[in-house]
Order: C-alpha cells, then structure tokens, then sequence
C-alpha cells in the first residue's frame, strides 16, 4: 500500500508528536489563565440541589428533569460530586472539560491508526491538524464554562463507542458498551440521542462480515432497539418545549435563511464571528464532503475503503445532524445565532473527519492510478489545506483568545459585587453573572452557609473587616473627584488597580464616614473606562482600562456623612484596598 507522505520532510517523530500536542497544551493554559471561580448563568439553578441535598429531599426526579432541551442527569451527579470534593470550584469543571477534549483527541487518533496509511509522523501531523480544531480556543464559552461540560459528553461517547467497534471484541461486548455508553450521552445533552443512531451503523460496518453476524444474532439488534426505545420514552416523558424558544416551522418557512444558518453553523469555528465568511467556510466544507462521498459510492467495496471509511463518516453525520437540529430549533433567534462559540463544539467535528477522508481517499486514489505523480499531487493538497487551516484557524484563535479575556474581565466584575451582595446590591452588576438578581442573593446566601462560595459573601457594610493589607509603595489607585451632575445626584470618578497581580481592580468600593469614623460601604462601581494616562504613568499596558466612574444618589448615604473613599476590591480574596484620595459631598 502506498503511503501518503506529508509535506514536511524528514521530521522526527518526538518533534511531530510535540507539533501535535502543542495546540491541547496551549489551550489548557489559557483555561487556568482565564477561568474564574465563580457561578456562571445556567450554573446558579444547581444551587437548589444543594438545598434539597442539605434538607434531605433530593430525588431521581430533580436529578433527570429538563433543562431547557436536555437532561443532564449524569452531569448533575459529577458535578454534585465535584462540588463536595472542591468546595465546588468551578475551575475543576473545567479541567473536566478539557479532559474529555482530551479523550476525544485520543480517540480520534486512535482511529487514524486503525484507518489511515502512513507512517507515525505523518499520522502525528495529521493529528496536529485535528487538534488545531479540537482545542480551538473559538470555543471560548465552553472553555470558561464548567457545565458546559455536557456538550463534550456526546462526542466523547461517541468516538469512544467508534473505538470500540473497530476492536476486535465480540459483538455482544461491542452492543452490551454501546447501550451504556449511549445512555450515559442521551442524559447528558439534547443531542446525546444521536450515540443511538449513529453507534449501531458503526458497529455493523466498521469490521469486515460484522453486518452478516448481527443478522445471525438478531436478539443483539433487538436489545439496541430496547435500549433506544426505553431512552427516548424516558427522555421524552413528561417534556416541554422551552417557551421562549422559536417553533420548529420557522426553518420551514423561511428555508433560504435556515440554509444559511445551517452552513453558518458549520463554518463558524473558522470564520471569525463573521457571518459572511462563515457561510462561505461552510459551502466548501459541505461541497468537499459531498465530493469525498462520491468517491465513496464509487468505490466502497473496494480495498475495504466501506470498514475504513466508516468511523469518519459517522463523526460528520454527528456533526451535519446537529446543525440540521439546530437549525430547525434556533433560526428563529436569526442566522447570526449559528457564530455562537457554544456552537463550535459541535461543528468542529466535520472539517476534522474531511481531513482524514481526503488523506484515506489519496491514498486509494494513489493505489488506483486516478492521481499521476501521486505523491507531489497529495503533497500539494495537503499542503494547500494546512496553509489555509492554519491561516483561518490563526484568525480565529485569536479572536478567541481576545474574548477569553473579555469574559474573565466580566466575571470577575460580576463576582466583586456578588461579594457585596448583602450589603450593596447593584442589579446591573450581578446580571453579568446572572439575570435574576433576586434569586441570586437568596442562593448565594444558600451556597455561602455551605461553604460553596470562596471567598464568602462580605456580612457586614464596615469595609474595615474585608481591608486588605496594602504592600509599601504599590499604588493600588486614585479617587480622582466628585461633581455634581442634577439635583441630588453627584458622580465620583477615579482609577483602581491590583499592582500585585499588575490587572485593573475586580470591583471598587465607595464608602462615606459615619460618626464613629468607620467607613460604611453603600455602593459599588466596576472599572473598564480607558485611562491611557494611567497606563502610560504606571509603563503598564494592562491598566488601560482601569478606570471606573459611579453615579452617587444623595438619598444612599446620611446627612451626616463625612469623608467619602474609595476602595479596590479583590475578587479572588474579597479583600479590599483604600486608594489614595478622599472628598465629601456639600449639603
């Protein structure tokens, strides 16, 4: 059999197989860099387990009900575990989720071994390209995000179960794992069903006659079917549509714009949040995947290219089912929704299978004389594929990256005043973490008497118990002034920093004097306006946007009140650092 050689010649296989692990390292640090241990959205509705945990009334029935389309019951039960052994520090999701990215590198690997020709190397880089698109930083919001756990569970489980039908273990083993694994992934997401569908072809197709011995075992067809069955009337008992969701029509109706919705999602992970390069990504993807199955209907049952070929195309089904699903359930939002970085788990999974088809296809190609000059052919294509891979995924990643910082900036903002929540409760603050802000405090309360929430809730309005040891000559910032700006309403402006940890403050405390001289907090601002001239003083880049302004209502404070301060809060420690500068407001 002829190997495809890779491009790049004569490289070692301890340089390919760091070539092909670099993007997982790369992107597991920016998840330790940016991940902030704080609730997050869809996370805040698990705090009523811990209630009813702690009341002693938790039932099967909480752990499997819906959530919006899915129901996370396997979910649920690791990260009820997680939250015990952590003291549910949602950085440890995280690292969940990148070690399910992990196994399905693994995994995908794993098949390029049992399926592609060519040496080590080659099937390293090639490994190196999938993984340029497995650990995308584009998928930012499942990254930072501990349950988004849960969108990794059905790709995971899904190339487990391939793995496992390319084994040589007996079809009763390979059917008995597909049921429990395709459980475990249908009660773990909305898509998890499609394990059901897409394992069971898998099982029959990816061995030589595996098909011929199903239908003598035809008892092992019918338990799949028991098994799918008792799922989907289990998943589906009792279910409701999410009423804020669009209806199902809406792709009927307009099926121009689900149309490009659908090849939006698909191209998304390489297009940069841009709708019009996404659609384009998307059309060549679905044209060459066409092209590659064309191939296939001529010649599968040839060279066992069906067996080889097999694994790859259910990995693109996964994918192509999703984005149909998606399409008919979400177009209703408008065809900008499909650029969601949510998304570009699901999505990523068709360019990675074309990757493998095209070096499989080559190589039978190559065998057949199609190509003339096989290696100089197979060597430009796929060279022309790394080239612009690594150009749109360079792109890509770097918006990425960009929007990581971005949300590490909100949630910290959003967890100084989930701190003050107690004692000053600024809605529009808590709503970055959370919309409803009044649910919020109740559960925070909950979770902080658990000891869920690190550090705890500020109890008292006396910042004199949360201030911080400042260091000797680092300036932690400057309450500039406050002016008047209407009746009774005056604004205080200024700048915070943390100089130990070289960033803008997480939150900044306002405080007035009371008469016993100890500062009472009554409001809170976030920092985020630009202040070159405080970067340029300090020769540090990173407090461009330390700046924070506060509208301060008379009302809020006493007609007694003296100095008024302002005080950096760090998030992380729920200390808080006096900066320099005081003012008082006239009566």
């Amino acid at each position: 059999m002829n190997a495809i050689k890779f491009p790049v010649k004569q490289v070692g296989e301890k340089l390919a197989f760091l070539l092909a692990i670099i993007p997982a390292v790369l992107t597991g640090i920016l998840i330790i860099k940016y991940g902030v241990n704080v609730l997050f959205w869809d996370q805040w509705p698990l705090a009523s387990m811990f209630e009813k945990i702690y009341a002693g009334n938790l039932t099967f029935q909480d752990l499997i009900s819906q959530h919006n389309e899915s129901r996370k019951f396997f979910p649920r039960l690791l990260f009820i575990g997680m939250a015990y052994l952590t003291g549910w520090d949602v950085r440890y999701e995280m690292l969940v989720i990148f070690i399910l990215a992990c196994l399905v590198s693994f995994n995908i690997y794993r098949l390029s071994l049992l399926t592609v020709g060519g040496s080590r190397v080659t099937l390293l880089m090639l490994a190196c390209l999938s993984n340029l698109l497995i650990f995308s930083p584009i998928q930012w919001e499942n990254w930072l995000f501990g349950i988004q756990v849960v969108v990794f569970v059905p790709i995971a489980c899904l190339t487990s179960c391939i793995l496992v039908a390319y084994s040589n273990l007996s079809l009763r083993i390979k059917i008995l794992i597909g049921i429990v694994i395709a459980t475990i992934s249908t009660f773990s997401y909305a898509n998890g069903l499609l394990c059901w569908v897409l394992v069971f072809p898998a099982i029959a197709l990816a061995k030589p006659k595996a098909s011929q011995e199903l239908l003598k075992q035809k008892w092992l067809i019918v338990a799949w079917l028991v098994g799918f069955i008792s799922n989907v009337v289990l998943y589906f008992y009792d279910y409701k549509k999410p009423p804020y969701h669009p209806s199902f029509s809406e792709a009927l109706l307009h099926p121009i714009k689900a149309l490009n919705y659908f090849l939006a999602f698909l191209g998304a992970p390489l297009a940069q949040n841009k709708l019009t390069v996404a659609t384009i990504v998307g059309t060549i993807l679905i044209v060459s995947f066409i092209g590659l199955v064309l191939y296939l209907l001529k010649f599968w049952h040839q060279n066992n290219l069906l067996h080889r070929t097999t694994g790859w195309l259910i990995i693109a089904g996964y994918t192509l089912i999703s984005a149909a699903i998606t399409t008919s359930g979400r177009v209703g939002f408008g065809v900008k929704q499909s650029l969601s970085s949510r998304y570009a788990t699901f999505a990523v999974y068709l360019a990675i299978p074309l990757i493998y088809l095209t070096a499989i296809i080559l190589e039978d190609a190559s065998v057949r004389k199609i190509i003339s000059r096989p290696s100089l052919t197979a060597n430009r294509i796929v060279s022309s594929v790394l080239t612009i891979l690594i150009f749109l995924h360079s792109i890509t990643a770097a918006y990425g990256i960009e929007k990581m910082e971005e949300s590490q900036v909100n949630r910290y903002r959003g967890k100084a005043c989930l701190l003050l929540i107690n004692v000053v409760k600024d809605d529009d603050c808590l709503k970055r973490i959370w919309g409803d802000t009044n649910e919020a405090k109740v559960k925070a309360n909950v979770l902080n008497n658990q000891g869920f929430l690190k550090p705890k809730l500020w109890n008292s309005n006396k910042i004199e118990k949360s201030e911080g040891k400042q260091v000797s000559g680092l300036d932690y910032g400057r309450l500039d002034g406050i002016e008047q700006v209407g009746k009774d309403k005056y604004i205080a402006r200024g700048w915070a920093g943390l100089p130990e940890k070289q960033k803008p403050a997480d939150g900044v405390v306002l405080t007035y004097e009371n008469n016993q001289g100890e500062a009472i907090a009554f409001a809170v601002a976030s920092p985020g306006i630009k202040r070159k001239d405080v970067a340029k003083s300090l020769k540090n880049n990173a407090y461009r946007n330390s700046g924070w302004a506060k509208i301060i209502q008379l009302n809020k404070i006493p007609k007694a009140a003296g100095k008024i301060k302002a005080w950096a809060l760090d998030a992380d420690t729920g200390k808080a650092y006096q900066l320099n500068g005081y003012r008082r407001i006239a009566k």
